[in-house]
């Protein structure tokens, strides 16, 4: 032992451990309260799970309804631009004066209106058609009459049912619809144009 260690060494106290034992990350005590827990009753548990089935009732049942919602509105949508092109189709084919078969001019453009409504519009009473002079737009005429060139043609589908996919009416007495809380109406309008060459008249 050289003179330089012994000085080195004499300087570290009496109480001071060496060194390696001095980086060491010092050891935390849990403290005995800690460690003598009682375990978690039979009982505690099942009341704990009823407590999560609740929860979980409640948050599922709004979300459930925000989706069947989304849907709901969806579908009246697709359905209202479904049949107002159907009524748009219906009044392209009227201002022709074409006619299927035996049928009159009015029921040949119900049948239109009915192929393009893709098996959405089964109740053709539900499609209406009016004409109307230019100088009254306002009133119908009466049928016979009024397929007449120059005429105003409305196609329309009025009152069509809406059918919810959740149909709940919201009250504990009558929790369902008994019937569409909502109906579609759709027009479309043009004027007749002049009849096919030969003709000079169609039934309505």
């Amino acid at each position: 032992m050289n003179l330089y260690t012994h000085r080195i060494r004499q300087d570290v106290p009496y109480h001071d451990v060496d060194e390696r034992s001095a980086c060491r990350p010092r050891e935390r005590r849990v403290p005995e309260n800690m460690t003598n827990q009682r375990p978690v009753s039979r009982t505690r548990l099942r009341k704990s799970g009823g407590n999560l089935m609740v929860e979980a009732m409640l948050v599922m049942l709004p979300t459930f309804a925000i989706i069947s919602g989304f849907f709901d509105v969806t579908f009246a949508v697709f359905n209202w631009s479904t049949l107002q092109n159907a009524v748009r189709e219906g009044v392209r084919y009227a201002v022709t004066f074409q006619t299927s078969g035996s049928l009159g001019q009015d029921a040949s453009i119900a049948q239109v209106v009915q192929n393009n409504s893709m098996g959405i519009l089964s109740n053709s009473s539900l499609i209406v058609t009016n004409y109307y002079t230019q100088l009254n737009p306002n009133t119908p005429i009466a049928a016979p009459a009024g397929n007449s060139p120059n005429n105003i043609v409305e196609v329309s589908v009025q009152g069509f049912g809406l059918q919810w996919m959740v149909p709940i009416a919201g009250t504990i007495i009558n929790p369902f619809r008994s019937q569409a809380p909502a109906t579609i109406s759709v027009y479309a309008r043009d004027i007749l144009g002049g009849y096919p060459a030969g003709v000079t008249g169609v039934t309505r």
